[in-house]
């Protein structure tokens, strides 16, 4: 099964954003791989008439998984299996530019008490989105307070009678500041907060699982920190999402369910292999 229309990014992103991280411009990617620089240009452009050998040779000096950026010029890159969670996930999918942006719920399953974490571009969109069977959240995460992520804070604070929402700082009204490596325990859900600044100065993910099942399959919400198949992009500091990136790669448990900020659900063992941005495939 692969997903490649749902995925956040295209060969063009992929390449624009490992070249920035690089330094490197066309001229100096042209020089340094062989490639006709017309040839990177059209690939910039969303033309993708790139050989094989050519793109291994743009890996190559980008510091690019080989494997894994011809999967995504191929249009074959792999979906993983992420059920199998000891939880109920909803992904609520909106549209937000020529893609999505997603929120989540989670919940035991059956029960009233559910965790939303992050809330899309505005209220009606998180509206539209919403499923009719939820009628309690007990907290609301945010990964970061870009606006695409943080428009129905308000709403569902109002909503729900939430004091705050909770997320990284800085702190301010309706905002709680969590801290990195701080547990939490809600709806019956264990939620580790991991400090992973880059995609912009302040940014945090969360590693979600239940409280009385530990060693039990986790979900990562990534938020802008890396998706299936691209990273996001380094407005506050390239080298800072790659390395936060490549961590929780390395770290995390292959079958860690990862639950993206845009795009389609995937799995560290995944992105570990295939993510273009990956150096441990």
């Amino acid at each position: 099964m692969l997903h490649s229309p749902e995925l956040e990014d295209e060969l063009g992103d992929v390449l624009d954003k490992a070249m920035k991280a690089a330094g490197l411009r066309e001229h100096d990617l042209a020089a340094r791989s062989g490639v006709e620089i017309n040839r990177i240009k059209d690939v910039l452009d969303y033309r993708y008439e790139i050989s094989p050998r050519e793109l291994s040779a743009l890996a190559r000096v980008l510091g690019l998984n080989d494997a894994g950026l011809h999967a995504l010029a191929e249009d074959r890159y792999p979906a993983p299996e992420t059920g199998g969670l000891p939880f109920c996930l909803r992904v609520l999918a909106m549209p937000y530019g020529v893609g999505v942006v997603n929120a989540y719920i989670a919940s035991i399953c059956g029960a009233e008490e559910a965790v939303l974490i992050d809330s899309g571009c505005c209220p009606r969109a998180l509206e539209r989105a919403w499923p009719g069977d939820v009628t309690r959240i007990d907290a609301h995460l945010v990964t970061h307070w870009d606006r695409d992520h943080t428009g129905g804070c308000a709403e569902t604070m109002k909503r729900f009678g939430l004091p705050h929402c909770l997320g990284p700082g800085p702190a301010a009204a309706g905002r709680r500041a969590l801290c990195d490596g701080e547990v939490l325990e809600v709806a019956g859900l264990r939620i580790r907060v991991l400090s992973t600044p880059g995609h912009c100065g302040e940014h945090f993910c969360y590693l979600v699982g239940r409280a009385d099942r530990p060693g039990a399959r986790e979900v990562l919400f990534s938020g802008d920190l890396f998706f299936c198949g691209s990273v996001g992009g380094g407005y506050h500091d390239c080298a800072s999402v790659l390395r936060h990136a490549r961590r929780l790669w390395r770290e995390l448990p292959g079958e860690t369910v990862v639950a993206p900020g845009h795009g389609p659900l995937t799995t560290i063992a995944n992105e570990r292999e295939f993510n273009p941005f990956s150096d441990c495939g």
